[in-house]
């Protein structure tokens, strides 16, 4: 579940032939032979057999001379006649009369050393334990399930459950409000023009090969402005265009150009546009741009639960679904993925559940209360209306027009999802009622 960047540029070399191989090496011999007369142009005769002398290994540098492992002899290596000498931090000008004036200073002894060494370690080591322990929250042991990647530092095992109590905090600060697109004036956008925009932009998105967190956190973007400035359907491309430029510059390693997006929307708008709308944009967020996204919860959920990679690629699915959907936009991403990571196991384990078995079990077993509590914050009975309201999405899927994130998750490198039989409408519409029961 990794993800990386496909805009690696491929490097495209001319081959030559050897007789130009051969030329060039040789203008750049005599192009370095003359650079490095350059370089060494203002060292003294007197000077130059001290430098890489015998051949010894060194890097020879024209201002810094010589920074190798060679021993220093007795003998003076300076020919003018005044030296700089530093003692207990004070500089002082001396006239050397003789070759013992330079010598440097005797060393401390080893015992007074190691003693001071070890007196600065220790208190490193008590100023890193003090600050993890200050900041690090402690996990009780039945509610651990991060131990095992102590030697993945990838994980940041140690500051995960940190991470994710900042994450809460931080998309309490930037609230989007319920249906927040009616009762606008009319001709300004509505929210069948934001579906059909984050139809194409989901178009876009796949077909630049970008990451699905950068078109996560382009809706994200688009949301808060649209919720603060009231802008014409017209504009909604442009806006659109913008917001997923500006996540790809907080998201990727390598982005499309300006000019890409402008071939893609066939030329609608100019780069101009673009620029400016990009500074309407940060200006109005007030630069703050980093909303925790409904992907990292979920990537967190499949974590804590042990959910296998069909029933994670099955909540990304739900998870994409509802950006063309106005009415889930008001919701938190930690609630949002929570619920989705619980219907896509579900729904994967439903065929698997007899008349027999308890519902409430099942409840347990996908999702312990006490446990999921304490690392997601929400329980089943907060989950449960999410939940309907994820699955009617699902239902409604065979009917509508907007195919974009169907048709991407169809394919075979995402198993298939969007064909899988729990997927069915039928199937989801039994699977809530046994739910509900």
């Amino acid at each position: 579940m990794s993800h990386y960047s496909a805009f690696i540029r491929p490097y495209h070399g001319k081959t030559t032939n050897s007789t130009s191989n051969t030329a060039s090496s040789n203008n750049e011999n005599d192009e370095n032979s003359t650079i490095q007369n350059l370089i060494f142009k203002h060292i003294s005769k007197a000077q130059q057999p001290t430098i890489n002398p015998n051949g010894k290994k060194g890097t020879m540098r024209g201002i810094l001379g010589e920074v190798s492992n060679m021993t220093l002899s007795n003998k003076t290596m300076m020919s003018k006649s005044k030296v700089i000498q530093q003692q207990n931090y004070v500089g002082t000008i001396l006239e050397p009369q003789s070759t013992n004036s330079i010598l440097p200073p005797p060393l401390p002894s080893s015992s007074s050393s190691s003693s001071t060494t070890t007196s600065v370690v220790s208190q490193t080591e008590d100023f890193i334990c003090d600050d993890y322990l200050e900041f690090s929250t402690e996990l009780p042991a039945e509610f651990d399930c991060d131990s095992g990647d102590l030697n993945n530092i990838t994980t940041a095992s140690e500051f995960v459950v940190d991470i994710c109590k900042y994450w809460k905090e931080l998309e309490q600060r930037t609230p989007i409000r319920q249906n927040f697109l009616l009762h606008r004036r009319e001709g300004t956008a509505s929210p069948q023009n934001r579906a059909i925009l984050i139809d194409w932009l989901y178009q876009v998105h796949d077909r630049f090969k970008l990451l699905s967190d950068t078109f996560h956190m382009a809706i994200h973007v688009i949301d808060r402005y649209l919720q603060i400035v009231d802008v014409s359907k017209h504009e909604l491309q442009l806006i659109g265009s913008t917001a997923l430029l500006l996540a790809c510059k907080y998201e990727e390693m390598a982005i499309p150009g300006m000019n890409d997006f402008v071939y893609v929307s066939d030329n609608a708008y100019s780069k101009e546009d673009m620029k400016e709308m990009e500074r309407r944009i940060i200006s109005t967020l007030s630069f703050d741009l980093g909303r925790p996204l409904s992907l990292n919860y979920l990537r967190r959920c499949s974590k804590i639960i042990q959910a296998t990679d069909i029933e994670h690629t099955l909540g990304k699915y739900l998870l994409d679904l509802t950006f063309t959907d106005h009415s889930f936009s008001h919701l938190l991403p930690s609630y949002l993925s929570a619920c989705a990571s619980f219907l896509s196991r579900y729904l994967l384990a439903y065929k698997r559940i007899t008349s027999l078995t308890s519902i409430s079990l099942v409840i347990e077993n996908l999702w312990p209360k006490l446990f999921m509590l304490y690392h997601t914050g929400y329980s089943y009975e907060q989950l449960h209306q999410g939940i309907e309201q994820l699955g009617q999405l699902l239902v409604g899927q065979d009917t509508t027009k907007l195919k974009s994130v169907q048709k991407k998750f169809s394919q075979s490198n995402m198993f298939s999802i969007a064909q899988h039989s729990c997927c069915k409408s039928a199937y989801v519409q039994i699977a809530l009622s046994h739910l509900s029961t």
